[in-house]
């Protein structure tokens, strides 16, 4: 039996001296572990490669055009009359340059579009990682408990190790008979199955929660109980979700400034130039090259008439983000007032664990006392040390759900 305590008790003891680990270092190595963490920096890096392309628009714009042609007919010529020439093969090549002066807001209205966009994408991204704490909180909250479980299993053997010793000290005197030893061995048996279910349930929590964090479960991880806050009469709430619904309301206003760009004429700098092959009958016998210089004005008016439509599909936008925001404080407001409601409860249950757990200690020393004089049975007695076990164990479970529903309601609330 005591070989069998110690095996237990070593397998126990690396699980519960894990290290020093509060609630909010899980947290943080969670998300600094998580794959999902580099995408912030290829976000920015993306939208500086597409804010720099937009940036080129207002470069100058050169082409060339070559034209290589057999002449089936020459043109007419409008110069004195000459020989054709025999040359049927031609060549004809066009150069021109733009310079855009003022391209009606569009280079500016990208850019804006192109920052509103890395926003929503990093919100959407906060999202995620608000999710990870929700589940980083389970996985820890869930060790605590089972933390709490193995401490009331350790009370309960010490306690069952001493009403042995005294009950074998008995039986040798001829005061106890030899069943009562058994009983208490029996009830040594069950505690040590159920420690072992504990130490293997903690194990598998402990896995995950050490995948998630990125440390070894051999690195001596022990948890920082939280520290039991009181709930605020009125708290803000401060979720990814509201800046995500704000980065989508900047969106749709910079969508809405580019369609009011295409309306926008675009006014520019034009060069050309024109190089003829000799002997080509175009115009004068002897005209090889031309070049322009100029402003250039171009006005596309298709967006106007969709001006109107784009401005209500934008409104509509606006208010489907709106609704969604209207929806989501609506049942956050819900869930926090239901956490509030079980917060009250749980720890008006506390108080009373207090007077339960005084009561039920009075009661197996009482019993204790009783058996010692003969005046009840070691059933009794055992009965009497789980009621006791069983009360604090009760008192545990409803300290870390306290402690449990006082972290939803910080996670709920964004705080």
């Amino acid at each position: 039996m005591k070989h069998n305590i110690l095996v237990l008790m070593m397998i126990v003891a690396p699980l519960i001296s894990w290290g020093q680990f509060s609630l909010q270092t899980c947290q943080e190595k969670a998300k600094a572990n998580y794959p999902l963490i580099k995408q912030y920096d290829l976000i920015d890096q993306s939208a500086e490669y597409t804010l720099s392309n937009a940036s080129k628009g207002c470069l100058p714009q050169f082409s060339v055009t070559a034209i290589a042609a057999y002449i089936i007919k020459g043109l007419p010529s409008m110069g004195p009359a000459s020989e054709e020439s025999e040359d049927k093969s031609q060549f004809i090549g066009i150069g021109q340059i733009n310079q855009t002066i003022w391209d009606g807001g569009a280079t500016h209205a990208q850019k804006e579009i192109i920052k509103a966009d890395r926003e929503v994408e990093k919100s959407n991204i906060d999202i995620a990682f608000h999710e990870l704490a929700e589940r980083v909180n389970q996985l820890f909250f869930s060790i605590l408990l089972l933390d709490e479980q193995l401490n009331q299993s350790a009370l309960l053997t010490d306690n069952l190790n001493r009403n042995l010793k005294a009950v074998r000290l008995s039986n040798e005197n001829g005061v106890a008979y030899s069943s009562d030893v058994d009983e208490v061995k029996v009830e040594l048996l069950k505690v040590e199955q159920r420690t072992i279910e504990i130490v293997h349930s903690r194990q598998g929590y402990a896995n995950m929660l050490a995948l998630m964090v990125g440390e070894p479960v051999n690195s001596n991880l022990q948890l920082e109980k939280p520290v039991m806050d009181d709930v605020p009469g009125e708290v803000t709430i401060n979720r990814p979700e509201l800046s995500l619904y704000q980065h989508q309301r900047n969106l749709v206003d910079a969508q809405q400034a580019m369609n009011k760009v295409g309306y926008m004429p675009k006014v520019g700098l034009l060069g050309a130039g024109l190089i003829i092959q000799p002997g080509v009958p175009f115009g004068a016998e002897k005209m090889q090259s031309l070049a322009i210089a100029g402003l250039s004005l171009s006005w596309n008016t298709k967006s106007l008439y969709q001006s109107s439509n784009n401005n209500q599909l934008a409104r509509i936008q606006l208010d489907r983000i709106n609704n969604q925001q209207e929806t989501f404080l609506f049942n956050t407001n819900l869930q926090l007032s239901q956490q509030t409601s079980d917060i009250q409860k749980q720890r008006s249950i506390l108080t009373k664990d207090n007077d339960i757990v005084a009561l039920k200690t009075t009661i197996k020393k009482a019993y204790e006392l009783k058996y010692q004089n003969g005046m009840c049975t070691m059933n009794d007695l055992l009965q009497a040390t789980n009621g006791e076990i069983e009360a604090r164990s009760n008192q545990a479970l409803h300290e870390v759900q306290l402690l449990m529903t006082l972290n939803e309601y910080k996670t709920t609330s964004g705080n």
